[in-house]
Formats: C-alpha cells, structure tokens, sequence
C-alpha cells in the first residue's frame, strides 16, 4: 500500500474519529440548551395562560361577593315571604345586573329553595322567580352540594336545564354570621369564556384546567370538561386521566400538583409526560383564587431552539481547531448570546418587570422566536395596564356609589356625613359659621298611593335638581333619607340661609310633574339652623330637625328657624 493512500486512510479516521466526537459533543450541548429553554419558557407560558383565565374570573367574583354582602338579599333570604322585601332585594339585584359581564345574576335560597334568575335582555323583569329547587332532582344537586361544601365561592361549568344554558358559574354563598342563607353570583357564556382561556391557535400548545380531583373544568374541547362536578361523585368525574394514557404520568401530575398548592400558587413545575403518542412537556400552576391548576402541555417539537444545525460538527470536524474556533463564535453570535439575552429578559418578568422593551436578537428562527416572544411581553404588559386601569376605574365606581345616591345623583347620607365631618373641621379652625336647611316633602306618601312610585321617584329628582340649581357652587346637597334632603352651606349668614330657604320652598312650590296623563304637584317643609359657633354634629342635627317638625306643625309649605 502507497504511502499516500496511507495517509489518506489515517486522514480519514482521524476525520471521522475527530467528526464523531464533535457530533457527540454538540448534541449534548444542544439538549441541554434545549432543555433549558424548554423548562423557561413553558414556566412563561404557564404564568401568560395563568393570568389571562383568572382576569374575567377575579373581577366577577369580587362583584358576586359584593351582591352577597346586601342586607336587602340577607333579608330576602330571611323573609321571603314579604312582598316588599322581595321587591328591596329584587331592585339590588337588578342594579347589580349590569354590573355583571354577563349582564345576569342567579340567586337561590335555602329555606325555599326558591330560585331567581334575569338575563342580559331582561326578559324576566318583574318576574325573576324561575322556579324551585329540589334535592331530589340531578340537575339541582350543584346547589345542595354547594350549601354543603361551605366554601365561600366556587367557579362551575354547569348547564343548567330549567334555562336551556351552559355557563362558566360564579357561585357565591349568602350568608348571615355562619349561617347560610343561600347561594347568588353570575355566569360567564363558555363559548366565549374557552376563546378567551384555552381555545388559543398556538401550535403545538394545548392549555387545559383541572380541579383537586384532577376533574377537567377547562378545556378547547367542549366535550372534555366535566359539568356539574361539585355535584358529582369523584368516579364520575371526566379527569385528566382521559388524555393522559400512563398512570406513572398521572401519579407524578398529582405529587407535583400537591406541592405547589402548599406553596400557595407561587411555584411553577414542569415534567415530560406521554400526551397524544409523543412527549411533551407539561408545564402546572396552582390558582388559589379558583382552587383549580392551569396545565399547559408543548410538544417536544414546538420547544426545540437549535433545529437544521446538524451539519456544523462536520464542518468543525473538516476544518479542524481553527474551524471548531470559527463555529463556536458564530455559535455564541447567533444562538448563546440571543438565548441570554431573552432569558435576561424573561428573569426580568419573573421579577415582575413588566415594562421592560424585549431585546430583538438573531436571524432566521431565532428571530421569529424572539419577535413571538416580544409580542408575548407586550401582549402581557398591555394586559397588565389594561387591568391596572379597570381596578382603578372599578375603585372609582365603588367609591362613587358608596356617596352617590343613584336616584338623585345628589350625595347620599354616607357622603354627607363625610362632608359634615370635614366642615366642622373646617369650623372649628377658622371660626368660621355654617347653616344648615332639613326639606321634607309634604304629603309625599299620598304621591306614591295616589300617582304612583314612579310619581314619587320624579318629584325627588325635580326637588334634588332644585338643590342642584339653588345651592352655591360650594354648598354640600344630599338626600338625607327617603324624602328628606339635607343641605350643608358653609361661610353662610342667618339672613343668607333663610334667603335660600325662601328659594327652595318657591321653586319647589312652583314644580309640576307630568306622569301617566296627570299633573303632579307638591311643597315641601324647610327646617333651618344657623350655628355662629363650633358644634357637633348631634347637635345641629337634633336643632335643625326641631326646626322642620315646627314647620310641620305650622301648616307645612314654609320655612322655620331653629332658635338658639
């Protein structure tokens, strides 16, 4: 054999031997660079699916828990059998019926089992009561079987059948101390809450909800969620076993779910499971709010960064060191130093960064993968300030209607104790004086019998729009209760007050409601004090109210001045 061929021959061991190694070398470190990637960005993905399900649900609970806490529905519960009690909490719950997402509220009642329903249409107004519950038919179980959980709010996928509906449930007791009265809430329409949660055009990326019992309540599959399954005995219940086929995998799925529920839903944890005849990998977090776990499940194929790069170690292998050099640094270039930069960027979210601007690294796949990812930020950021805004908007509200009256829009008692409070402050350190007027409207109740409550609704707008229109742009004006009004004028004269006073009286004399063909008219009774010296407010409340009983006494229709 020639020297040359000799040559040729060790040459080529050599090349194969040196090519061999370097493969060997580069698919370990692409598995690993995989799995890195891998575990991170399923932890991402989890956490994006985690807070886009619960966002409708957390602001339907708290509005649901807010419905329970009305003393109206207390009473109902207790007195259901009084006409006008009904009708008090059938009015909150109306009022509260646009507040819902879904436009309607449920309530149902222990004693009798009696249940109320209206719709988005309002098709049911002034007939809310659907029908009556009974433990001895399926379709109700979900009630008794709520009662006896205990539990202070629950979500269930229900339908219910009295109805013709399926619904994404929000189930809140009603309770007086520790007894409970009932349960009221809400529901959300399921086609449009699974478009919303887990119907989402990601390839590769199936997003699915289980409660404790590994029970599917969420799923892009309508036919996979379990309805009904508080009312269901654990066997009964479609879990997730369903899907996934290995009963290893199912075991270590609920190990894993019991840990990161004693973490209160801080933990992410992901494992490799056997889903759908290949191996994803199965990314779980826990929501308290719900008591449910948010699986998300990425197949092995969606998850690989470095992919079509199999012909580098044979070019590190032909050119030797110099080539392995060469390749490393287009390595680092092109994949390491993108992937940091990403994981730099989502270690910045995980600490709640949200602001921070995605870095836009690498070419070709690497660069899709970082634009999907910076699309994911900003999809997470706009969320993020889209829910910082509706909370603030919703405090507003909540603070609104603690203050406004909503028949009058004119301060309500509470409102107006808070501006008492501030005045006499106010009083106390600038020497300052402060009337006060006390209306009655005269012979309101012959209004509501004889016109009607509609009648008697319009007079106390026109007489509040009275206030609105004769008070100081610094006045206070409030609906003290039923058909009294309280006005606060601070900075005012005796001679001033009584002036006003006059005003109002006139030009409540003077208003003419038009209400079903008949003309309504009315006068109201004015009761005045002057405080020229810091009071409290007991005391100016007990002076000007002598004074509106004196105005009573003398024939209503006049203003009287409480005397010193």
């Amino acid at each position: 054999m020639k020297l040359n061929t000799r040559f040729f021959l060790l040459m080529t061991c050599i090349f194969l031997l040196f090519a061999l190694l370097s493969w060997l070398s580069f698919s370990q470190m692409v598995d690993e660079i995989n799995q890195q990637w891998a575990s991170q960005f399923a932890e991402r993905q989890v956490l994006f699916d985690k807070h886009r399900t619960l966002s409708p649900l957390i602001r339907e609970i708290r509005m649901a828990r807010q419905m329970a806490a009305e003393p109206a529905l207390i009473e109902m519960a207790l007195h259901e059998d009084n006409p006008e009690v009904v009708r008090r909490a059938t009015e909150v719950m109306e009022s509260y019926r646009f507040n819902f997402r879904d436009h309607s509220y449920f309530a149902a009642f222990a004693h009798s089992g009696n249940y109320y329903f209206n719709d988005a249409a309002g098709q049911f107004s002034g007939k809310q009561f659907r029908y009556t519950l009974s433990p001895t038919v399926k379709s109700d179980y979900w009630f008794y079987a709520t009662l006896k959980d205990g539990a202070e709010y629950q979500v269930n996928l229900d339908p219910d059948l009295h109805l013709g509906v399926v619904k994404v449930w929000i189930n809140v007791l009603l309770k007086k101390g520790n007894n409970v009265l009932g349960v009221i809430g809400t529901g959300m329409d399921l086609t449009d809450f699974l478009k919303e949660s887990v119907d989402i055009e990601q390839p590769g990326i199936h997003n699915l909800f289980v409660d404790k019992s590994m029970a599917i309540q969420l799923s892009s599959d309508p036919k996979l969620i379990d309805y009904a399954s508080i009312s269901k005995t654990v066997g009964e219940r479609t879990k997730i076993d369903v899907l996934l086929k290995n009963p290893a995998d199912v075991e270590r799925l609920r190990q894993a779910a019991r840990r990161i529920e004693k973490n209160q839903g801080e933990n992410v944890t992901t494992m490799w499971v056997n889903f759908m005849g290949g191996s994803h990998l199965l990314a779980i977090a826990y929501l308290p709010e719900i008591g449910w776990y948010d699986l998300t499940l990425m197949d092995e194929k969606s998850l690989t960064v470095l992919n079509g790069y199999t012909w580098l170690p044979f070019v590190v292998g032909a050119l030797f060191l110099l080539a392995l050099l060469v390749v490393g640094y287009f390595l680092h270039r092109w994949i390491l130093k993108p992937i940091h930069k990403l994981q730099s960027a989502t270690e910045e979210i995980q600490h709640g960064n949200y602001d921070i601007e995605p870095p836009q690294v690498g070419n070709g796949e690497i660069a899709a993968l970082s634009n999907s990812f910076g699309k994911m930020v900003q999809f997470v950021q706009h969320t993020k300030q889209d829910l910082e805004r509706k909370v603030i908007e919703r405090t507003e509200d909540l603070h609104r209607l603690t203050e406004i009256d909503p028949l009058t829009g004119l301060l309500n008692r509470r409102g107006m104790m808070d501006r008492f409070d501030k005045e006499i402050a106010r009083q106390a350190r600038q020497n300052g004086k402060l009337g006060l007027l006390l209306l009655d409207l005269d012979l309101f109740k012959q209004v509501n019998d004889i016109h009607g409550h509609a009648a008697g609704d319009l007079a106390l707008c026109a007489t509040a729009n009275v206030l609105h229109l004769t008070k100081r742009s610094y006045d206070h004006a409030g609906r003290w209760g039923g058909e009294e009004f309280l006005l606060l004028l601070p900075e005012c004269s005796e001679k001033d007050l009584l002036a006003i006073a006059e005003r109002i009286r006139e030009a409540v004399q003077s208003l003419c409601i038009e209400t079903g063909g008949q003309t309504v008219s009315f006068t109201v009774s004015i009761g005045a004090y002057h405080a020229n010296s810091p009071q409290t407010l007991d005391a100016m409340l007990h002076q000007v109210d002598k004074a509106l009983y004196e105005a009573k006494d003398a024939g209503r229709n006049c203003v009287r001045l409480a005397e010193h």
